[in-house]
């Protein structure tokens, strides 16, 4: 994941040529967004990297059959937990902390106020529960047990700054929890998840019962394909990488709950198309169109907003071909055969992800960072990954990003042509690990 930084900073170029690309005569002026050279440079659609045939496939059936079994084995592995494995130190880390950051705009928050966010939380029964449940519609994983967010500066606009660091993750409707902790209001629980721990609130998540577990777990799987699919009756709406149980030809079991508070299935027909039997058979072709649905879509630290940030993408991305990766960026970077990158020339790196990458099936890694390697185009590697921004220097010499604030294809070195990169260089000059997912050949 990126680190945030303000200041929206594009070059506007005195030259003949649009766009940021080229040297200014005089010191840049920062005006807001802007779009890189790359953008222009290498086709945005996913299609235009796919060089094998749309039957041939990434993985084997084997390694496949053995990538979804891991799968379900970490989908379902809070329902085996028999206590929390969270401690009551590591869970209240951020609640005795002072308090610290900005609320919305100029507004700090308060040692009062986190004082009662503490006395809400009542960490010394910590854990006061231990039962399962599961998400009954997409909701956020929170640090502190609160809605308003946490900034690092003076926030006037969050689609500006997207870095609420009180936000760990967004949670999928339909994702199994363990239900680890109660809040004095009962307005919040603790839960451990697959993902990551936090507090969700807890009108968004249902106790199962042992039938309810049985049941679900022993369904065939289905992938959401298509994004913001409306789950039938239950008005929930799920994106690409959300996993349900299949009940049927465009239908899935969505949990919902019931009078009583219980979480209970209930069938919901989808768009057709929406939905797939999983594994989806890992193609080129197969990854490309799902990544092509998720091109030019808004950065979203941590989910905020119920967008995504680089880790969500490759995940989300992965999830309905078996392939389970974890939450954030370094994790994934050991979620398959590693290969290191480090003390290498750019060039070095490029010509080592074309030698020993696997096209659409290999992630590539730097600290705080993750992309997925796509193939070659004009001979060079080519990368899909969800950016926020690109290190640069105001004239006054302090460290910013250029915003770019989406997913794109490029190059491993997006932004090269500007001239106040930060050291001169770019994220080629600072990825450290090419994985190798799933087992695949090479």
């Amino acid at each position: 994941m990126a680190q945030p930084y303000t200041r929206l900073a594009c070059l506007v170029l005195c030259l003949v040529l649009a766009g940021c690309a080229g040297r200014p005569a005089q010191p840049p002026v920062y005006t807001g967004r802007c779009d890189i050279a790359d953008l222009r440079l290498f086709p945005q659609d996913l299609t235009a990297y796919v060089k094998k045939d749309a039957a041939s496939p990434i993985l084997s059936p084997a390694e496949q059959s053995a990538a979804l079994e891991k799968f379900r084995n970490t989908l379902f592995g809070a329902w085996h937990m028999k206590k929390p494995s969270i401690s009551r130190r590591d869970a209240s880390l951020m609640l005795n902390r002072k308090a610290r950051g900005w609320k919305n705009g100029s507004v700090r928050w308060q040692d009062r106020e986190w004082k009662a966010m503490r006395s809400n939380a009542r960490m010394q029964t910590y854990p006061n529960i231990n039962r399962p449940g599961i998400v009954v519609t997409s909701t956020d994983l929170r640090e502190m047990p609160t809605h308003l967010p946490r900034f690092t500066e003076p926030t006037p606009d969050p689609e500006e700054n997207p870095f609420d660091y009180f936000q760990y993750s967004r949670l999928p409707v339909g994702l199994p929890v363990l239900l680890c902790h109660r809040s004095a209001d009962k307005r919040w629980y603790y839960v451990e998840t697959s993902i990551a721990c936090g507090w969700v609130d807890a009108k968004d998540v249902a106790p199962v019962t042992q039938t309810f577990m049985e049941s679900w777990e022993a369904s065939p799987l289905a992938a959401i394909v298509q994004e913001h699919t409306v789950l039938g009756a239950t008005g929930r709406v799920a994106d690409i990488g959300v996993i349900l149980p299949a009940a049927g030809v465009n239908a899935v079991m969505v949990p919902v709950k019931d009078k009583s508070g219980l979480a209970v299935a209930m069938r919901a027909n989808v768009a057709p198309g929406a939905v797939e039997a999983m594994p989806l058979p890992m193609t080129e072709a197969n990854v490309a169109r799902l990544g092509n649905a998720m091109v030019g879509q808004k950065y979203g630290w941590g989910g905020m907003l119920d967008l995504r940030d680089c880790s969500a993408m490759t995940r989300d991305l992965m999830a309905p071909f078996g392939i389970w990766l974890p939450r954030n960026s370094q994790a994934q970077a050991r979620a398959g055969e590693r290969i290191s990158l480090k003390n290498m020339s750019v060039r070095e790196r490029e010509r080592t992800i074309v030698r020993q990458g696997v096209p659409f099936a290999s992630l590539v890694t730097l600290k705080g960072h993750v992309v997925l390697y796509v193939g070659t185009y004009k001979g060079r590697p080519v990368i899909l990954h969800d950016l926020w921004g690109i290190r640069v220097d105001e004239p006054a010499g302090e460290d910013n990003r250029l915003i770019v604030g989406k997913v794109i294809v490029s190059s491993l070195t997006p932004g090269k042509e500007l001239p106040n990169l930060t050291n001169n260089t770019t994220i080629g000059d600072r990825f450290h690990t090419l994985t190798v997912l799933g087992g695949t050949p090479r």
